[in-house]
Order: C-alpha cells, then structure tokens, then sequence
C-alpha cells in the first residue's frame, strides 16, 4: 500500500475533524494547518518539516503559536503513524 500524499492525509483529517469538539484556539489552528496543506500541495519530507518546525513553538511564542504546535504535533504524531501503516 501507498503512502498517502500530505493532501489526502489532510483532507482525510479534516473529514474527521467534524467528530471532534475543540476548543476555538485549537480548531482554529487545526483548520488553518490542513487547509493550507491541502492549497499547497507540499511533498511529504516538506508537510514533515513543516509540522515539526512548528510543533516546536510553546506557549511562550504566544497563547495562539502554543496552540497551533500541540496541534501540529499530534498531526505529526498521525501522520508517522499514516506512514508506517503503509509500510507494512
């Protein structure tokens, strides 16, 4: 089985999303990162940096930045697992 493109992964997540009761900060964020990966399309290495790069922000970085990088760490956390189910 193919890995799936960070497009279809995101698209995927964001049918999955509607399941989910956020709180505002996080849904925000959740939405601004799945779609501005389903609009750019990016390569997976790329959408892996990315997420990473900004899983790395905390609260300090501020309240919205802080909320943004627990998001994008859980997504890389489902994306790796996306990828290794693939794998197998």
């Amino acid at each position: 089985m193919s890995p799936p493109t960070p497009r279809q992964f995101c698209q995927e997540q964001l049918l999955l999303l509607g399941d989910e009761e956020l709180l505002p900060l996080a849904q925000a964020a959740t939405l601004e990162i799945l779609h501005s990966t389903v609009m750019k399309d990016p390569d997976g290495p790329t959408f892996e940096a990315r997420l990473r790069l900004l899983a790395g922000a905390t609260n300090a970085d501020g309240r919205a930045v802080g909320a943004a990088a627990q998001v994008a760490q859980v997504l890389l956390d489902a994306w790796l697992e996306a990828l290794s189910e693939a794998e197998r």
